[in-house]
């Protein structure tokens, strides 16, 4: 003969929906408090305990398997996207500083170049105009300096007047200004020092402006042609220094609150892939990329065998730990009473609780948990349906 229990239990494993009340009430197998059915967000602090009593028999049939937890700093492994880019002070963008012609293109692309080689020249009026301030400039600069000392000598032997003397220093000292002005004009067009010292020998002005490397690297990119006009500030070329790159990597917003400048993390060219390289996290964006509303952490390696290069996806993998100490349950003790996260906790051989858990994040094979469990206590591993089962039908026979 079919007993209560047995078709209650049928009932519930058919998944019929039932609604039930708790109430307060002694039996032989289940001793309640309140019991509250309410949302986290809604529960009140006193929220009850249900306790699930078994049989001997139902102890013998399930043999439920428990874990005992503790809290401690749990180590997570996070994997996320990532793109290879340049490493700042390893790449340098080659523009003109002025208007001009290019006259001449010195370099090709794949190109080794070292610091300070001629790429470009640029025929340009303007830079023409900037050698001739330049040479008029010294030139004052040194007759009023010759005017100057003559004056001085005059004003000690009584031939010349001291206000002629101050006249003589103030037009030195604007000729000074004037020269000084017109050598750093130069030098802001990336003029080197020894360029412009030859200005002064050479018979004649060279409106030819050079551009020169500023770093050492590859030269990769060239943007414009032979004869071409460009105006001030245009691109011509780009060079990068693959002794270092940058490899970004985009995390959601909920990851990467726990990733921290200093975390070890694997670089591979592809999930499961032998090529990797180790490395460690640089830096973390304060922000989120407003492209794909990522957090973006920044890792610079030294790439071997050539690998990465700018412009690679990679995959990268993210050692880390938890921010103060948690819980980390088995996903086998967890279960859900609709929003809510529950396990079942052990008291004795044949009694469990019924207990709702603050599930912040799910790693691994593991349910992270900050609130709901205390340490050493043992969680049921298996059989968890079966004694969500058992609480249900406990609620219903106490009706």
């Amino acid at each position: 003969m079919t007993t209560l229990k047995e078709y209650l239990m049928v009932i519930l494993f058919l998944g019929l929906p039932l609604t039930w009340a708790s109430c307060s009430g002694g039996g032989d197998k289940v001793t309640t408090g309140e019991v509250q059915e309410t949302p986290p967000s809604v529960a009140g602090p006193s929220e009850g305990k249900l306790i699930v009593r078994l049989t001997d028999k139902e102890k013998t049939e399930l043999n439920i398997q428990t874990a005992r937890v503790s809290s401690s700093i749990q180590q997570y492994t996070l994997q996320a996207p990532g793109v290879v880019f340049p490493a700042p002070n390893h790449v340098s963008i080659i523009s003109t500083p002025v208007d001009g012609q290019i006259s001449a293109i010195m370099v090709h692309e794949g190109q080794l170049v070292r610091k300070g080689q001629e790429l470009f020249k640029i025929e340009s009026l303007v830079f023409g105009n900037l050698v001739a301030e330049y040479l008029q400039a010294i030139a004052e600069e040194k007759f009023q300096t010759s005017r100057l000392e003559r004056l001085k000598q005059l004003v000690e032997q009584t031939i010349s007047s001291r206000s002629e003397l101050e006249r003589a220093m103030s037009d030195f000292q604007r000729a000074t200004a004037a020269s000084i002005s017109a050598y750093a004009k130069l030098k802001a067009i990336g003029v080197p020092d020894h360029e412009i010292e030859a200005f002064s020998n050479a018979e004649q002005i060279d409106p030819s402006l050079k551009i020169h490397a500023s770093i050492n690297g590859s030269f990769d990119q060239r943007m414009v042609d032979l004869g071409q006009s460009v105006n001030a500030l245009e691109k011509l070329g780009r060079i990068i220094d693959l002794e270092q790159v940058l490899v970004k990597g985009y995390l959601s917003p909920a990851d990467a609150r726990f990733v921290n400048p200093g975390d070890s993390v694997t670089i591979a060219q592809r999930e499961g892939s032998s090529l990797n390289l180790k490395a460690r996290i640089s830096s973390v964006n304060p922000g989120l990329d407003e492209d794909n509303r990522s957090v973006v952490v920044n890792i610079e390696i030294v790439p071997e065998n050539n690998w990465p290069r700018p412009g690679e996806n990679v995959r990268l993998q993210i050692s880390t730990s938890s921010v103060g100490e948690v819980f980390a349950v088995p996903l086998q003790a967890v279960t859900y009473d609709g929003n809510q996260a529950i396990v079942f906790v052990k008291i004795d051989d044949h009694t469990y609780e019924k207990r709702a858990v603050d599930v912040s994040e799910i790693r691994d094979r593991f349910a992270i948990a900050q609130h709901g469990i205390s340490d050493n206590e043992e969680l049921a591993v298996s059989q968890v349906f079966s004694l969500k089962a058992l609480s249900r039908y406990e609620l219903i026979a106490e009706e």
